[in-house]
């Protein structure tokens, strides 16, 4: 009896657990500056949303200072992998303030993706910076995740373009920004989580003992493109107890950084593609992402900082022939990686057993599995 009592019991559960609405997993609200949409204005969507909600906004240019206001939603343009959307996906701080303002408790499932952040100006308060965005106060820093934006034209007493930011900073373009603080960073400033597959470039910083790219950032700096940076004090990258791997630091006055760089190219010429006109793929021999005409070309020369990042690092989502070994720069480990270069035209047919791609298998392709043995990606 006991037991067709438990059963019948179950059976009655399961209808009522049936009968549920189905838990939300957030709204999407949409905004459009000229067409019809929930909202016009973006700070007006981020005060109707709550924690889960998504926020997708239609390219355009909206002049206002948001504030995320410690809610862990996802503003994000239309197609942020595409930087034609991005760039025309514009929020405008107006010289007023920080352009996008965290409030320091955000977690990794807030997220900032796919706009053009420009024309922001802190200078007021000197507990913050972030002329672009201010992840929140020295002692309060956000965990948001900021992915493919172009933070550019931002100034702030320290941080220009970005400070207090604590989350993932991924595959952003920061540039030509400016601070002005002693010790103030160009591009970040006390930003301390991991910063990866960034091009930081054009970035100037005035005072005394500051840095033109990176200041104050106790931070895994991996795989970023750091150059033509400006500082009238100590360095580029200065003041911080992280790691910087896999990076390029080039063409930045003055060239100096803190001693924990490995793997990264600091005193030779990385071979960019076209850097006076924003491209930094590496050029190749056997083959370069062309953004521009969206297909891979070759060029009359291979940039050393291919295959020359920490052996140890996976090399990601790096087209074939790879090396087997990650690139240096912001493309490093990403399906832009340029392709290696052999001394001898890239194989027709692949052949199994040969992991970088020389058509050989031999001892360099075992060395190559043997140290990802363990690798979980």
């Amino acid at each position: 009896m006991a037991k067709t009592m438990n059963i019948k019991t179950c059976l009655i559960l399961v209808a009522i657990w049936a009968a549920l609405p189905l838990t939300s997993a957030g709204k999407t609200i949409y905004v459009d500056d000229d067409g019809p949409a929930d909202f016009h204005n973006i700070q007006v969507a981020i005060d109707d949303a709550n924690d889960g909600d998504t926020i997708i906004v239609q390219p355009g240019i909206y002049v206002e200072d948001i504030n995320f206001s410690g809610k862990n939603i996802v503003l994000t343009s239309i197609n942020p992998d595409d930087w034609n959307v991005v760039a025309a996906t514009i929020i405008d701080g107006n010289n007023l303030d920080s352009v996008v303002t965290f409030a320091g408790t955000e977690n990794a499932t807030c997220v900032l993706s796919g706009f053009t952040i420009q024309n922001g100006y802190q200078d007021s308060d000197l507990t913050k910076g972030g002329g672009g965005i201010c992840g929140g106060s020295e002692t309060n820093h956000t965990h948001a995740t900021i992915l493919s934006n172009i933070i550019t034209c931002n100034f702030a007493w320290d941080g220009g373009g970005l400070s207090c930011c604590d989350g993932l900073i991924e595959k952003n373009i920061i540039t030509a920004n400016t601070a002005r603080w002693y010790q103030g960073g160009g591009g970040l400033y006390q930003c301390n989580g991991f910063i990866r597959n960034n091009i930081i470039s054009f970035n100037n910083a005035g005072g005394c003992e500051s840095a033109g790219g990176l200041s104050y950032c106790d931070a895994t700096i991996e795989n970023n493109t750091i150059t033509q940076n400006f500082s009238q004090g100590v360095g580029i990258v200065a003041y911080g107890h992280g790691t910087i791997r896999n990076c390029i630091i080039w063409g930045n006055s003055p060239q100096a950084t803190w001693p924990a760089t490995s793997f990264s190219c600091t005193d030779t010429d990385p071979c960019f593609a076209d850097p006076n006109n924003g491209d930094y793929h590496l050029k190749s021999q056997a083959g370069r992402w062309d953004a521009n005409e969206g297909r891979w070309t070759k060029d009359e020369m291979t940039s050393p900082c291919i295959d020359a990042g920490d052996p140890a690092s996976p090399i990601g989502e790096e087209p074939f022939p790879n090396g087997g070994v990650i690139n240096m720069g912001a493309y490093g480990g990403t399906v832009e990686a340029s392709k290696s270069y052999f001394g001898k035209p890239i194989c027709e047919t692949i052949v199994a057993g040969d992991i970088n791609g020389d058509c050989i298998v031999n001892l360099k392709d075992f060395a190559i599995i043997a140290s990802h043995w363990l690798d979980e990606h």
